[in-house]
């Protein structure tokens, strides 16, 4: 009888603790809305053709094997005529390699200001396009192109708010600098260069702002806003190359356990047995709660209750989709393989890469040593090839990154601001080293198919994101004081 008891004495505090999350929910408020911004859209066009012209450079970026320099010099006396007042006014540094910075002088040299984009892009292959990806065909409200997305919208977006703040006579109260690299698609040194060149000349920005976050539609279940989400820190990344080694033979007498067979099974033990960490980090959770007042349904029960929940969506995010992997864990891609060079041969060498996004619960040595164990297992070697720690975590307490969401609000006004934890890499991991509010967000509004478009065929934007983005840089340059 007493277990009978205790049971129901714990089912009675259980509906207790779900009546408590119930009311939670309930007296939730959502975030309201401020009043919409009145921008003259009559822009658009006008907008367009020029960044059309900076589209029209085919600025793909370049590696040890075949430079391109050439067209970053093309595209930069293209933004020369595009924006003579920038190129009158601003001192200009370039670099090794085409990168480029502009110093624009303020009336105080104390709370510096980084805008920052690069301007090269990936490839695009022409057969696979509605329109020629260099073109900036312009066609119901929308031009299409390689960068358009990622990332010469934001490159323009600053230029010309500095174009026309200078036109206007406007002077800063802080120094600005646009930088711009020609590698970052390629992890090159162009950002690293500039770095360098700013601590030599004792600059320690205030904020930096980077590609990143953007204003997102849809970005979580049964969200009804959209949410500005900005990059606080980026995962780190890791190639680790697997060998497994043999006598090789005869395809017609195969042994057991041949050097790709072991691949496969290790494959399949990491892809079916997850072995690294996985944590909802202080960071992550802002993002939920952010988001959970305009949430509906099961979805704003569960995450306007994370001191209930957070354990259980800990385990089930990760199930349910990658991204809720990416946010928890360090990530696990198999991405290329080699065995032997012939359809008959069974292979003295096969090996594989395994390219981790290591998460900040758990380093590049912690998750190497993780797959390393796994390895032997199965009688393979394990060696890093390549690899980058996680970046520094800007504070979200911090007056950098409240002074971004602020300038976000006033000119974003129906999205919600959130932290992100961003699952790729930028330059804007090198200003980390010289800023406490290295910060990465592009003020672009996008929902999830235009988001696919990124590095994707078909890369597009809408015109009158270019009239949003010239506000945001203008309004986040102004309100610098």
């Amino acid at each position: 009888m007493i277990f009978l008891y205790i049971f129901l004495g714990l089912l009675g505090f259980l509906v207790l603790l779900l009546l408590i999350a119930l009311i939670n929910m309930l007296f939730l408020k959502e975030q309201p809305l401020d009043k919409p911004l009145e921008l003259d859209f009559s822009k658009s066009n006008n907008y367009a053709l020029k960044f059309k012209e900076m589209i029209k450079v085919k600025t793909i970026s370049y590696n040890v094997e075949s430079d391109n320099f050439e067209s970053f010099i093309k595209l930069k006396n293209v933004m020369k005529d595009l924006f003579p007042n920038v190129f009158k006014v601003m001192k200009i540094k370039e670099f090794k390699g085409e990168s480029i910075i502009l110093k624009w002088t303020g009336k105080s040299q104390d709370k510096p200001l980084v805008l920052m984009s690069h301007i090269d892009t990936v490839p695009a292959v022409n057969v696979d396009w509605q329109f020629d990806p260099f073109s900036g065909e312009i066609v119901d409200g929308e031009i299409f192109g390689r960068g358009t997305l990622d990332t010469k919208s934001t490159v323009f977006g600053f230029y010309q708010a500095c174009e026309e703040l200078i036109n206007q006579g406007y002077v800063p109260e802080h120094d600005v600098y646009l930088a711009s690299s020609t590698d970052e698609e390629t992890s090159g040194f162009g950002a690293e260069l500039t770095v360098e060149w700013l601590k030599n000349n004792h600059v320690k920005p205030f904020l930096v702002v980077d590609e990143g976050g953007t204003v997102l539609s849809n970005s979580l279940p049964s969200l009804t806003r959209p949410m500005a989400v900005v990059g606080i820190l980026e995962k780190g990344y890791v190639d680790i190359k697997l060998t497994a080694k043999s006598f090789g033979g005869h395809s017609s007498t195969p042994p057991k356990n041949t050097p790709i067979a072991r691949l496969s099974a290790l494959v399949n033990d990491i892809e079916h047995h997850f072995p690294l960490k996985t944590k909802m980090i202080k960071e992550v959770e802002a993002i939920f709660k952010t988001a959970a007042p305009s949430m509906k349904g099961i979805n704003k029960y569960l995450f306007a209750n994370m001191w209930l929940f957070k354990g259980l969506l800990t385990r089930i995010l990760p199930k349910l989709s990658p991204f809720g992997r990416a946010l928890l864990s360090t990530t696990v891609a198999f991405t290329m393989m080699k065995g032997s060079d012939a359809e008959n041969v069974i292979p003295a060498e096969a090996w594989m890469i395994a390219n981790l996004r290591t998460h900040p619960i758990q380093d590049v040595d912690e998750s190497f040593k993780v797959i390393q164990k796994l390895a032997k297992k199965y009688n393979v070697e394990a060696e890093i090839i390549s690899f980058r720690e996680t970046s520094k975590t800007v504070d979200i307490a911090g007056e950098g990154y409240k002074y971004l969401a602020s300038i976000i609000k006033k000119t974003f006004p129906d999205a919600i601001v959130s932290p992100y934890i961003m699952l790729g890499g930028t330059d804007c991991r090198f200003y980390s080293e010289i800023s406490d509010a290295a910060l990465r967000f592009s003020p672009v509004r996008m929902d999830n198919e235009e988001l696919k478009k990124i590095h994707g065929n078909n890369e597009s934007i809408k015109i009158n994101s270019l009239v949003e983005a010239t506000n945001f840089y203008q309004e986040l340059i102004k309100n610098n004081l």
